[in-house]
């Protein structure tokens, strides 16, 4: 008969304090120990108030326009009013620190909570501080450029290098809060996004419908071209889509575009542009709504407002600036653009 083993008298019972323990880190271990408030506040070194602009704290920003605000489900996200980036506490430690995500988690991990008495704790939210984001979220299918998008593109005075450096290209398809749009790219109809930060607008110039031509998920804040801007320069160009950005640019002018010419432009950009632009100048389609919306902006803000001789409208249906580049030619639309831009102009 086999004696059972005597117990070892060397038997050790390893207790852990989890909050040393940095293997796996990942940001739901990190909240519970401490919200993201207390992250913020320890890496920018002051208590901060949320929903309030405040100098950003990854450039120099003497006219404050980054702020942190919570979102509808209680996050608390930062905001760069001025460049529209965007993110979480955690992206903020990683564009402060530059690092890699996990370098990020594990660095919040071992500055605030490890070694410490720190128990775990529950996340309260103060419904005033919450504030409304967009509910859509688009998805696409990214394919190659062809030639017949340069075809289309080079209409306007647009290359593939343009089109790229705006963050322009051809889709496959796209699905809206998941569901599938039912349109399909072909060369007869072919179909583009604007990536405009982390947000989409949806670009189907052939489309008969207007509800069919544009989607997007963007709100007034996502300026079309902001991403793009130098950090100053003589003259801004206020003017009304992104493909009027780009045209612009191939002739050599500096321009940013709302979502619509009946959108706002936000006082915080506005006043971060004006710090950064000589002189800014509207320029919008000369029709109904062009002209309704010229008049609200720079009323505004105290801005100029020029326009595309109205003959034009009337005997080429030419009424903004990529079109006219299509129909009149490169050289006029050099000769037009500093026509209504001359110096007493700007003056």
């Amino acid at each position: 008969m086999t004696r059972n083993a005597t117990p070892s008298p060397f038997i050790f019972i390893i207790m852990y304090d989890t909050t040393k323990v940095t293997d796996e880190v990942t940001y739901e271990k990190i909240l519970k120990y401490v919200d993201e408030y207390q992250i913020y506040s320890h890496y920018l070194g002051y208590n901060l108030k949320v929903n309030k602009p405040m100098s950003s704290p990854f450039r120099t920003d003497k006219h404050p326009s980054w702020s942190i605000f919570r979102n509808k489900v209680g996050n608390l996200l930062w905001k760069d009013f001025a460049t529209g980036e965007a993110g979480n506490v955690i992206t903020f430690v990683q564009k402060l620190f530059d690092l890699k995500f996990n370098k990020a988690l594990e660095k919040v991990w071992e500055d605030i909570i490890a070694g410490k008495e720190l128990k775990p704790k529950i996340k309260s939210i103060k419904p005033a501080e919450r504030v409304s984001i967009p509910s859509t979220i688009i998805g696409i299918t990214r394919k190659y450029f062809t030639k017949a998008d340069d075809e289309y593109w080079e209409q306007y005075g647009i290359d593939r290098e343009i089109l790229k450096y705006f963050n322009v290209f051809p889709i496959q398809t796209f699905w809206v809060n998941g569901e599938p749009s039912g349109f399909t790219y072909n060369k007869d109809n072919p179909i583009y996004a604007y990536k405009i930060y982390d947000k989409f607008k949806i670009y189907r110039p052939y489309a008969k419908v207007r509800k069919n031509k544009w989607r997007n998920n963007c709100s007034s804040y996502d300026l079309q071209g902001l991403e793009q801007l130098p950090d100053s320069g003589d003259l801004l160009i206020i003017t009304k889509s992104l493909k009027d950005v780009m045209t612009l640019h191939s002739l050599g002018y500096t321009s940013v575009a709302p979502q619509s010419e009946q959108s706002t432009i936000p006082k915080k950009i506005m006043d971060n542009l004006k710090q950064r632009f000589k002189k800014i100048v509207i320029f919008f389609d000369y029709d109904d709504g062009g002209v309704e919306g010229a008049k609200k902006l720079s009323k505004r803000y105290n801005l100029k407002s020029v326009f595309i001789p109205k003959h034009y409208l009337e005997i080429y249906k030419v009424k903004d600036i990529s079109d006219f580049r299509k129909e009149m030619s490169k050289e006029k639309t050099i000769e037009l653009l500093k026509e209504l831009f001359k110096e007493e102009v700007l003056k």
